[in-house]
């Protein structure tokens, strides 16, 4: 090991390797991050921002700081050589779509003492025919500015005075994929901007919609019973359709395809569920990994397992990419988060002895259903305005820069005089 400073190699700059680089000591280490973006998104805030109730990029983070001495590489990790200690990188080419191109022609290596691996988890369409081409997805803010651009567009090719009333009813059906709180926090925005797009479209004010369809026999399935009623109740009252049992079996241009309803129009699909490991951890040999969902087992200490279940010496992983051996902890941003700070500590303050294990801590879940309502899971269960307010706090909290808190209440603040950025009073 480098006897002036270890090299650090973090893969991935989702919630773990983001923390990780800008709370790792950078005297102490000499820290390099891969990562297909230069910036990291705080996915809580996705939602929000393609709706227009901020400007999208508030919802973001830049990967490089003026304050901060790390290398940082717009690339993806394709393989590992654990016993050289190097990883093979391939750059990541921003095309003019916005939309990122491995460039596979010029692979490069970066050597490491440590390697973190934190690369997340890329969208899971199971196979389903036409989802990949025509579906909106929720985990970059380039996917919110889609989504939100699409919205705009729909509104404006219904407006046309060639289109039917009909047609341009299907044009304003939004279906939604999955009933988790990433769907069911899209579908309750998506219900907000449309009540105020009636202000400005008044002539369309009637026609919007909203489907979610979930394959699974209830929505939120990770809360309280009460709390999935009072969800349904409210989602019913703002004239949300909630289709669970639902099986999508094809996704067109302009339709989707259910094994029950048969061919729906519709003119957006936004896919929120579903998760599946990057083709670099699907490519990891010689680790362990857990039945469900392929991740990284680590022990305890976040430290990767090989098959025998022995530890890999300097090789952590964390965030929805792993597991701990025996834990089946979520894959959720706050786990990822415990994780990072957990490591943060470990590595700048306990890196000479062993760190005690990692604890994880439940915090109450939270879910937004629209219309100044919503339902928190914890100590204590809440619904309706407070659970609201909690939830919108809670949503300003995941920032990790006041600029951007100041930013973003602002920005509320102007909604409530101007309205939202897509739908101007």
């Amino acid at each position: 090991m480098d006897s002036i400073r270890p090299r650090i190699l973090i893969i991935g700059a989702g919630w773990a390797g983001f923390i990780l680089s800008q709370q790792l000591n950078d005297t102490k280490f000499d820290i390099t991050i891969v990562a297909p973006h230069q910036t990291f998104a705080y996915t809580p805030l996705l939602a929000s921002a393609a709706t227009g109730l901020f400007f999208s990029r508030l919802a973001e983070e830049p990967i490089r700081r003026a304050n901060r001495h790390i290398t940082y590489y717009r690339a993806l990790a394709t393989a590992v050589d654990f016993t050289q200690k190097t990883v093979t990188c391939i750059p990541s080419v921003l095309q003019p779509s916005g939309r990122d191109i491995p460039d596979t022609e010029h692979p490069f290596p970066v050597e490491y003492d440590i390697l973190i691996i934190a690369p997340g988890c890329v969208n899971q369409t199971f196979n389903t025919p036409g989802a990949a081409e025509h579906c909106f997805f929720l985990k970059t803010v380039p996917d919110a500015e889609a989504i939100k651009a699409k919205l705009l567009s729909l509104l404006e090719l219904a407006s046309l005075p060639t289109t039917t009333p009909e047609r341009a009813k299907e044009l304003l059906h939004i279906a939604v994929i999955g009933g988790g709180p990433t769907g069911v926090e899209l579908s309750a925005e998506l219900t907000d901007l449309f009540s105020e797009v009636s202000k400005t479209y008044p002539h369309l004010a009637s026609l919007p919609s909203i489907t979610v369809h979930d394959v699974a026999p209830e929505i939120l399935g990770a809360f309280h019973q009460k709390l999935k009623v009072h969800a349904l109740k409210t989602f019913k009252k703002h004239g949300v359709e909630v289709k669970t049992n639902s099986h999508i079996t094809k996704i067109d241009e302009g339709a989707l395809y259910t094994k029950e309803d048969g061919r729906i129009p519709v003119g957006m699909v936004a896919w929120a569920t579903g998760n599946k490991q990057c083709d670099f951890v699907e490519s990891l040999h010689g680790v362990s990994k857990a039945t469900r969902l392929d991740r990284i087992l680590t022990d305890q200490r976040l430290r990767v397992l090989k098959d025998d279940q022995t530890v890999l010496e300097n090789v952590y992983a964390l965030g929805d990419a792993a597991d701990i051996f025996g834990k089946g902890l979520p894959t959720t941003a706050e786990v990822a988060v415990q994780k990072a700070e957990y490591l943060v500590k470990a590595l700048n303050f306990f890196s000479a002895k062993p760190a005690g294990p990692f604890i994880y801590k439940q915090r109450r879940m939270v879910a937004y259903v629209g219309g100044t309502d919503g339902v928190i899971m914890g100590r204590q269960d809440w619904t309706g305005e407070a659970a609201w307010l909690a939830w919108r706090s809670g949503s300003l909290g995941w920032t990790r820069s006041w600029r951007r808190k100041g930013m973003i209440l602002a920005s509320w603040a102007w909604n409530l005089i101007g309205g939202r950025e897509i739908a101007r009073k």
